[in-house]
């Protein structure tokens, strides 16, 4: 004798588990390459097909106080073809009650023919009530990179040793290259220590397009300033809230649920048969 109820109870579990595994699947890919934190990332080692492009925008907001510091992360990464890059965009904002040190974004990426890389940082550092210490900031960038031909790099040449800002270097490599646009600019601090490192080992599949740029200020606030709303504050934990989210791709859910369809008109098929009960 078979057992319908044990086998519609199979095909519900076989379900569930599919759609479980489709959704978790959907939301993985929609955010995957940033992640916001003392040391924010977005889109390392991505997109290296060939006619790609790449896009991550990344405004720090961090604010020193005497009794510590917080911080607002807004990063905007977008994917799609080396024309439309825009294709599929994604923005992140997000409080922490720690400040961001180091940005660390658009590395070994778009490495196939035909990509454009577009990424830019920029840090503003508050002091309220304390001393910036802010000197100009040192630049590592465009070292070994556009195949040695005239780009559109400021500062240029420029090679430091652990540099505030080092960007865009073995970068741009390939041949045919359409255009190396790096800018690095700003102070750095002696109270608070930001590094930015982009858009290097990217775009070496030839004729490629790279626009990046990097800017960290330092500024010191009065306490009264700072207290009738100048400056932005953080809430005393970690906040963070997505939008504009990338379309997600039906075809997974649309399987799954295909499957499940599938399962259930086999059980009640099964169970009309003769003998079956």
């Amino acid at each position: 004798m078979r057992r319908p109820f044990l086998s519609r109870s199979l095909a519900i579990s076989l379900t569930a588990a599919a759609l479980l595994l489709g959704s978790l699947s959907i939301a993985g890919s929609v955010s995957a390459a940033t992640k916001v934190a003392p040391t924010t990332t977005c889109a390392n080692g991505m997109d290296n097909s060939g006619g790609l492009g790449l896009i991550c925008q990344t405004t720090i907001v961090n604010t020193f106080t005497t009794h510590g510091a917080t911080s607002q992360t807004t990063v905007r990464e977008c994917h799609g073809a080396a024309g439309a890059p825009t294709a599929s965009c994604h923005t992140t904002v997000w409080h922490m009650s720690r400040a961001v040190t180091v940005v660390n974004q658009c590395n070994d990426s778009i490495n196939g023919g035909g990509g454009t890389l577009r990424c830019s940082v920029k840090v503003t550092n508050n002091f309220v009530g304390r001393s910036a210490g802010a000197s100009t900031s040192t630049k590592n960038q465009c070292v070994g990179s556009g195949d040695g031909v005239a780009n559109e790099c400021d500062p240029f040449p420029a090679s430091t040793t652990n540099a505030t800002i080092t960007q865009c270097n073995g970068s741009a490599n390939g041949g045919t290259l359409v255009q190396l646009k790096c800018t690095a600019t700003g102070t750095k601090s002696s109270a608070a220590s930001v590094r930015i490192n982009q858009c290097n080992g990217s775009a070496n599949g030839g004729g490629a397009l790279v626009i990046c740029s990097a800017n960290i200020s330092n500024h010191r606030i009065t306490a009264a300033a700072a207290s009738s709303g100048s400056t932005p504050t953080a809430p005393p934990t970690d906040i963070g809230a997505a939008t504009d989210p990338a379309p997600s791709n039906p075809t997974p859910v649309i399987f799954v649920l295909g499957l499940g369809l599938l399962a259930f008109a086999f059980v009640g098929r099964r169970s009309s048969r003769p003998g079956t009960r």
